[in-house]
């Protein structure tokens, strides 16, 4: 039997966020996921304009979204493969 549980997520980096500026996203919505893990992560969601509670929006060009790029060993942002698949086409 195939092990269907591999992680579908992937680091964000200065390539994606310029995939996404290219490709005319305007707006990052940041989810904290749970985990039980010591380090804390944080799913980046383009152009999702209404958060839910506890969920921050950011302009895509605002140094907010810049600092993310920065690493960190105790927070990680991360994005869901299903946002970079647009991109791959």
């Amino acid at each position: 039997m195939e092990n269907d549980e591999r992680n579908p997520y992937v680091l964000f980096t200065s390539s994606i966020l310029k995939d996404w500026k290219d490709n005319g996203v305007n707006y990052i919505k940041i989810v904290a996921l749970d985990t039980d893990l010591a380090v804390q992560f944080f799913e980046l969601v383009p152009n999702s304009e209404i958060p839910d509670t506890g969920e921050t929006i950011y302009n895509i060009h605002s140094e907010d979204v810049t600092e993310l790029l920065e690493k960190s060993n105790k927070v990680k942002f991360v994005v869901h493969e299903i946002y970079l698949e647009e991109d791959d086409v």
